[in-house]
This record gives C-alpha cells, sequence and structure tokens, in this order.
C-alpha cells in the first residue's frame, strides 16, 4: 500500500504557471494522463472541459474547474534535474489546462469516529502559487465536491454529474426555492421536465423523510404552476389530489373550470383592464369599488348621491368650524354659501325622491329647512345697502353637522363613510359596477357622463364574453368566499387536499391573460404576507411561472407598455424582491433570459442551465452567475438535451448534471411536431383527421352545451398526443 505521500505524488498532473482572481494556467506534465487516468482509484477521462482538478494549500486545497485544454509550443522542453543537459532544444508542444477557481476543498476528521471526510466550501481561502503542484481528485474528494457542503443538505437526488465519476447530483430545497430559481435554455432542452422533475422529487423525497421519521399525513408542500402553453396538465396524473384548472373543465376527468372572479381584483388591476385616465375616470372607478366593497346590497344611485352629499357638506362644515371663520368678518361669508348650497341641493333631493322611505325624506327637508334657517337668521344689511352675513355661533352650524349625521346612520354610512378600500377583497356584485360609476358621474354639476362610458364599455364587456365571463365573472361569483378560493388555488391545512396545483392558462385570450396572472401572483403573495404577520412565521410556498419572458418581460416595466402588461410585470419584480421574508419561492423558465426584467432575473440566485445557443442569451447568463464563473458556461450551446449546469446558491460548485430521466407519462406535453410520421402515414403517431367544421363551432360558440357537444368529438380531430393547438387570440 503507498504512503499518503506517494498517494498524493502519483496523482500530479502538473504545476502551476499563471494566477490570477478568475483564472488559473496549469502546464501539464509530459508524463500526465493523455485521455484516461488510472492513478485516482478507477479510470477517469483527463484531460477535458468541465472536470475538476486541485491544488493544495495549507487550508487544504484549491478546487479548480477545467475551461480550456490546449497545446502550446514552448522554446524548450519541461525536464526534472539536469537530465539531457547539453541537448540543443526545439520548440516542443505542451499541453496546457485553464481553471477557474470555484472553492476550497477541506479535510475535516471527525473527533468521536475518527472517520475522514471532506467538505467543498465556497471562496477560495488562500490562491496557489507558481510552480503549486496540481492533483487530480480522488473519487471521495470528487463525490464531496459534486454532492455538496455537508451530509445534511444532500436532500432531493436530481441527477448525476457525467464529469464527476457519476456521482449523485443532491439539492437543497431551503437554498434551491428559498432564494428564488431561474430554468433556462431553449425549446427542446429538457427545461419543462427539469421543472417537472424537481418538483416531483422534492415531494417524493420528502415524503420518504417522513416514513423515515414516522410521521403520517401528507408532505405539507404547496407548489402553483402557472402553465401558459397547458403542458403540464397530464404530468402529474399518478400524485394525489392534483388540483387543476382549465378555462373549459370538460377537458378532463379531474379539471376543474378556471375562475378568478373580477371582485378579487384590487383598483390598480382594474385600472389596468379598463384602461381609466388617472385624470377623471380612475377617481371615480376607485370611489365605486370602495363603496361596493363596503356594501352588502346592490347600490341605488339616489342614495349614491345622497351619500355623496353627506360627506361633501360634513367635510366642509367641520373644515370652517376647525378654521373658526364663522367667527371673522368677511371668512363667514364662506360658510353662509355653503349654507346657500345645501339648502338648494337637499330640497332638490327632497323633491326628486321617490322611494318609499318616508323619514329618509323627511330628514332631507329638515336639513334643507334648518340650513335655509341658518343662513337667513344672520343676513343683515349694510349701510352701502348690501346684503352681508352676521358671525355664526358654533352651536346653530353644528346642529347641521349632527342633521347630516342624522342621514349617515339612516343610510348606513358609517364615520369615515366606508369600510373598505378599493384593493379590499370583499364580494361584490359587479353587474352594479357600470351603474354605480354613472350614479358618481352624475351626482356633480359637470357633465362627467361622458368620461366614464369607455369605463362601462369596458366592463359590460368583460361580463359577456362567453369563455372570458366564465372565468373572470362566473355564475356562481356570490357563492365563492375568498378563504374557500385561497383554499384551492393555494392549498388547505397540512396539504390535505393536494401538493400541486396547475393553472392551465392556454385557452385564455391574450386581452385578459396578464391580468389574470397577475392577480393570481398577487393574491398568492399577499396572502402568505398575511399569514406570517397573523401567525408569526412563513409558509413555504413555490410559484412556477412558465414562459417567464411573456409575463416578465423587460418592455412590460416600461411606461410605453400596456397598463396590463406593466401590472404583471411589477407583481413579479415585487416577488422576486420581498417573497423570500414571506416563504414565496420564485420558478421562472425561459427561453430567452435577454427579454425576462433585470429586475426579476437578478434576484434568482441559483440557475439551472441547459442549452442555450442564442448569444444575447449567453452574453447575460454569463453575467448573471454568482461568483464570477461566467467562464464556465462556455459549453451552454453544446450541452446535449436533459443536461443543464447547475450553479448558483444551491449549488456548491458549478456541476454539470445530467437530470434524472422522466418516464413518458410524467413528462409535460412539449414534444417536438412528428412531420415525417404524419407525412408518411406511420400508424404508430396517429392520424391526423381533419374536421375544421368542428374546430369552427368550437372556436365561435361560447355556451357551455357547446363546449360539451365538442368536446365529445376532440378525440377524432387530435393527434397521438392527444392535444390541440394553442391559441393566443380567441375572437369573441
Amino acid at each position: 500500500m503507498n504512503s499518503p505521500i506517494r498517494s498524493i505524488a502519483d496523482r500530479v498532473v502538473g504545476t502551476v504557471e499563471e494566477v490570477s482572481a478568475d483564472k488559473i494556467l496549469v502546464l501539464l506534465d509530459p508524463d500526465a494522463p493523455q485521455a484516461t487516468a488510472l492513478n485516482t482509484g478507477l479510470p477517469e477521462r483527463f484531460p477535458r472541459i468541465n472536470a475538476y482538478i486541485l491544488i493544495p494549500n495549507e487550508t487544504g486545497a484549491t478546487v479548480g474547474w477545467v475551461t480550456s485544454v490546449k497545446i502550446e509550443r514552448l522554446p524548450f522542453p519541461k525536464r526534472k534535474g539536469m537530465q539531457d543537459f547539453g541537448l540543443v532544444d526545439l520548440p516542443f508542444p505542451c499541453r496546457m489546462v485553464t481553471l477557474t477557481p470555484l472553492g476550497t476543498l477541506i479535510y475535516r476528521l471527525e473527533s468521536d469516529s475518527g472517520v475522514a471526510s471532506f467538505e467543498l466550501r465556497r471562496g477560495i481561502d488562500v490562491f496557489p502559487s507558481v510552480g503549486d503542484p496540481v492533483l487530480l481528485p480522488t473519487r471521495d474528494q470528487l463525490q464531496a465536491i459534486v454532492e455538496g457542503e455537508s451530509g445534511r443538505t444532500r436532500r432531493v437526488l436530481i441527477g448525476r454529474c457525467p464529469t464527476g465519476g457519476d456521482a449523485p447530483v443532491y439539492v437543497d430545497p431551503d437554498k434551491l426555492f428559498g432564494r428564488h430559481l431561474a430554468v433556462l435554455g431553449n425549446t427542446g432542452a429538457g427545461k419543462s421536465c427539469s421543472v417537472a422533475g424537481l418538483i416531483r422529487w422534492c415531494i417524493d423525497s420528502a415524503n420518504e423523510e417522513r416514513k423515515v421519521q414516522g410521521r403520517k399525513g401528507f408532505v405539507n408542500a404547496r407548489f402553483i404552476i402557472l402553465d401558459p402553453n397547458g403542458e403540464y396538465a397530464h404530468a402529474f396524473h399518478d400524485q394525489e389530489n392534483v388540483r387543476l384548472f382549465q378555462v373549459q373543465s370538460n377537458q378532463g376527468a379531474n379539471a376543474r373550470p378556471l375562475k378568478v372572479p373580477a371582485w378579487l381584483w384590487n383598483g390598480e388591476e382594474w385600472a389596468a383592464f379598463t384602461s381609466a385616465s388617472p385624470g377623471v375616470q380612475r377617481p371615480i372607478l376607485f370611489e365605486a369599488l370602495r363603496c361596493l366593497r363596503s356594501e352588502d346590497s346592490a347600490p341605488d344611485p339616489f342614495v349614491t348621491k345622497v351619500r355623496w352629499m353627506v360627506q361633501n357638506y360634513r367635510d366642509q362644515l367641520k373644515d370652517l368650524l376647525r378654521n373658526g371663520d364663522y367667527l371673522k368678518k368677511g371668512k363667514c361669508e364662506n360658510v353662509a354659501q355653503v349654507l346657500l348650497k345645501a339648502t338648494i341641493d337637499f330640497k332638490d333631493l327632497e323633491q326628486n325622491y321617490d322611494g318609499n322611505d318616508e323619514c329618509l325624506k323627511e330628514i332631507l327637508r329638515t336639513v334643507s329647512e334648518s340650513a335655509a334657517e341658518l343662513e337667513t337668521s344672520a343676513q343683515e344689511y349694510g349701510r352701502d345697502g348690501k346684503l352681508y352675513h352676521k358671525l355664526f355661533a358654533g352651536t346653530d352650524i353644528e346642529s347641521v353637522v349632527k342633521l347630516l349625521d342624522n342621514i349617515a346612520n339612516h343610510i348606513g354610512m358609517t364615520n369615515d363613510g366606508l369600510v373598505a378600500n378599493e384593493d379590499t377583497p370583499r364580494y361584490f356584485p359587479v353587474d352594479e359596477l357600470p351603474p354605480y360609476i354613472e350614479a358618481l358621474a352624475s351626482r356633480d354639476s359637470r357633465d362627467l357622463i361622458q368620461f366614464v362610458d369607455y369605463l362601462n364599455l369596458r366592463i359590460r364587456g368583460l361580463m359577456h364574453r362567453g369563455g372570458v365571463a366564465q372565468v373572470l365573472h362566473p355564475d356562481d361569483s356570490a357563492s365563492i368566499k375568498l378563504e374557500d378560493w385561497l383554499t384551492d388555488y393555494i392549498g388547505g391545512d397540512s396539504a390535505a387536499n393536494g401538493q400541486i396545483v396547475i393553472v392551465d392558462l392556454s385557452l385564455v385570450p391574450s386581452e385578459v391573460i396578464h391580468i389574470i396572472v397577475a392577480v393570481l401572483a398577487r393574491l398568492t403573495f399577499e396572502a402568505l404576507q398575511r399569514y406570517r404577520r397573523e401567525m408569526g412565521e412563513e409558509l413555504p410556498t413555490v410559484l412556477v411561472l412558465e414562459e417567464a419572458h411573456t409575463f416578465a418581460h423587460k418592455d412590460l416595466a416600461a411606461e410605453t407598455a400596456s397598463a396590463a402588461g406593466r401590472v404583471c410585470c411589477r407583481i413579479f419584480e415585487r416577488i422576486a424582491r420581498e417573497g423570500r421574508k414571506f416563504g414565496l419561492g420564485l420558478v421562472l423558465a425561459s427561453q430567452r433570459p435577454s427579454e425576462i426584467s433585470p429586475t426579476v432575473l437578478s434576484q434568482c440566485n441559483t440557475f439551472l442551465l441547459h442549452r442555450i445557443v442564442n448569444d444575447h442569451d449567453q452574453d447575460l447568463v454569463r453575467r448573471l452567475v454568482p461568483d464570477g464563473l461566467g467562464a464556465v458556461l462556455r459549453e451552454l450551446p453544446s450541452l446535449p438535451s436533459r443536461r443543464g449546469i447547475l450553479v448558483g446558491w444551491a449549488a456548491p460548485a458549478p456541476v454539470l448534471v445530467e437530470m434524472r430521466d422522466l418516464p413518458e407519462s410524467q413528462r409535460p406535453q412539449s414534444p417536438d411536431p412528428a412531420f415525417w410520421a404524419v407525412w408518411t402515414g406511420d400508424p404508430k403517431c396517429g392520424q391526423r383527421t381533419i374536421n375544421w367544421a368542428l374546430v369552427a363551432r368550437r372556436w365561435t360558440e361560447t355556451t357551455i352545451e357547446a363546449q360539451d357537444e365538442v368536446s365529445e368529438g376532440r378525440e377524432s380531430c387530435t393527434g397521438a398526443s392527444g392535444r390541440t393547438s394553442d391559441n393566443d387570440d380567441i375572437p369573441f
């Protein structure tokens, strides 16, 4: 058996020739392995890209990642001692390897058991010097580099490292999801399969751990997948209680109708959908939302006008009392003007009231008469013969305010007039929003009706657009409770109703898809925010955003973008910045990272990078990866499917991972089109029978009966994959 010193000497393959903060140049020895190394215990390929090399130092060993291998013609061969002294030197080909420093491999000896182990630590404690020997890692060292910082974090197996002796690659979900994850790669590189696999493997590993610990019950996990292409509908069919929401629930026995009631929207989302202008339309829209959310019954235009009159004159008289204008010469004329207007307005209300509430009619008359009497009693004529007003008594003005308070109490107004703001997710009859807006617009002397017509057209159109109405204004809106909606779309206590929610957005029209996604993301974020406030601890939840470049596009953050797009992008920027504090992890899946908002992408601390060909995307990813490891990503354009580079917070060192294989039935439905099989009529691929009449009827008819009729013949016009074509824009 070799001594430790001899064992180390056998693994020396070269010496350090050049050192910089981000690159180490190594000159390989002439007798270093040419293709396969046999001196590490098992045959290993060396030298090659993505291999690991050690450079010993006083703290352990610096770990380097091979980023290039080349041959240089040196002016003399590398010799040891004085051998071949006196010979004429000619240019000699020498092999050079470029390393990117990754971290420090620490040697640990357990004091109790005496077992030696290795642990990879981020950062470089001591940089090597020129002339230091370079070693090949042993199998144990290689496994320590690949597997992680300690055994406690080896929780979820996601694949194996082909350049690390097929060592298993584990991830810690706390690090993977806690600081957001970006899964990036071109179409067909395995991006969606990786996302589906991570979710499945995390749940399976947690379930196994619960069994080991003797704990019963469900895995208390929550994964919410926003799926714009309908890829994940059948990827988790074997999991218990997977909640699938679709625009048309008849696509599968386990699917439910997607419902995002419009009363859940906040003021900003309503303003974005209606394109309300900030001058007139937005204030009226917000006030209508506040009023509707504060009432349990449908609004009465007359009562709305009374409400505004009471609030307006009560505020004016209180301001006059507070400022003391009723005791100042000249200023008391302001009091008289308010009383005169109140006399006219409340008399007009009393005369135009055609209801059965005689008490309300009497109170209106009393206010008008009291204001008129108070104004008349203060009249006096000056020496110039003009009409003036004497100073008013504060108690007289307060008596008018008390009469206004009586009206407020009679019609159900609270002290501040409202109990909810425009953002409170309280139910209100959305059908009553247009008449309420009209009532608010008609309360003023100015003609504002023309300014709110566009708002009402948009709102009324929303309520009568077939599939859109079924999502945003379902028939059972009044019976949907906020707590039930949160239970369905986020999860119940201890995840008793399942760990996975799939929101199929494939048939949602582009006009409202940004609003729907924004509402789903915002309600998830705010629910977890309030959960921590009430419970004092976080509720770990993962929000998966497929096609992230569509909903968090960098151009959507600009003021020139559509209002709905800005709302959608801003909520994901907020989740990226603040979600970790409330236990909300964000997973971005995209094929165009250069189009994602920099604010969102820069907050991702872990990246799983599949094949990326576009040079702009490659440059962006190199700038985003942590620890200055951009040089290790030069292999991205040549990665085969299923292989990716895991880099960032969840990986102690960049690792080339061959992801675990998923059976065909567990993969998201995004196969490449089978052109040749269809052209040649291959029976294994299935026939493509065309029935455009069926498609056209499905496209244009919006009744539930028509949808059921068409769905019966769905299999006759779909291929073997069982998928229909995706539609981004559906005419109504």
